[in-house]
């Protein structure tokens, strides 16, 4: 296991898998990318002067996000954050494809039955497609 992916969105869950991926790291010496993947604002509702500071300000919260991380990985061998805007499903199999990741972790919000369906899943979508290993980690 050489290159790891840990998708990240700041969440308890994907708080968890970067502990995770930091003791997979450690162990293996692996190298590991951080992706942290801003979610487009399809809001009719909003105009474009506002999406924009919206989107702003997610991107400001994510490299804050980021710089955080940095500051606990002393143990990591290699570290690279790396900061998308997207389909969070969609940029992870990307973004795990044109590095030629070994393994992508990624944390699961627990999502199931009627809520699943409705809102969907990335862990699911990353499990049913991706081109490698995936490590699921549960909160």
């Amino acid at each position: 296991m050489k290159k790891i992916l840990i998708a990240h969105d700041g969440s308890k869950s994907s708080e968890k898998a970067l502990k995770k991926a930091f003791q997979i790291s450690e162990t293996f010496g692996s190298s590991l990318t951080v992706l942290s993947v801003i979610p487009e604002l399809y809001l009719t509702e909003l105009m474009e002067m506002d999406r924009a500071r919206i989107l702003d300000t997610m991107a400001e919260e994510t490299r804050e996000m980021m710089e955080k991380i940095k500051a606990k990985s002393k143990h990591v061998k290699s570290l690279k954050t790396v900061i998308k805007q997207g389909d969070p499903a969609e940029e992870i199999l990307k973004t795990a494809e044109k590095m030629k990741a070994d393994v992508i972790i990624t944390g699961s919000h627990g999502r199931h039955g009627a809520q699943r369906f409705l809102l969907g899943s990335v862990s699911s979508k990353i499990v049913d497609h991706a081109e490698c290993d995936v490590l699921v980690v549960k909160k």
